[in-house]
């Protein structure tokens, strides 16, 4: 593989590792989110967001907003 071949491939894998989903409690890192639910337990919230967006909220430590889902966790 040619040198610009390389680039393009190591671009491309850094694009894909960015879009990548990671489950994230409470929306953000750190994030403090407990709440009561039902029958007495305790729920969490949650986002399903691109790593990309993790690495950036986990620099600046507050949600950036966006994510591919969110919900509620209830054990």
């Amino acid at each position: 593989m040619s040198t610009r071949g390389t680039h393009v491939a190591v671009v491309i894998a850094v694009i894909i590792a960015f879009l990548l989903p990671k489950r994230v409690e409470c929306g953000y890192p750190g994030g403090a989110c407990r709440h009561a639910g039902r029958w007495q337990t305790t729920c969490s919230d949650y986002e399903v967001e691109p790593l990309g967006l993790y690495v950036i909220e986990l620099a600046v430590h507050r949600n950036v907003g966006f994510a591919y889902s969110s919900g509620d966790d209830c054990p």
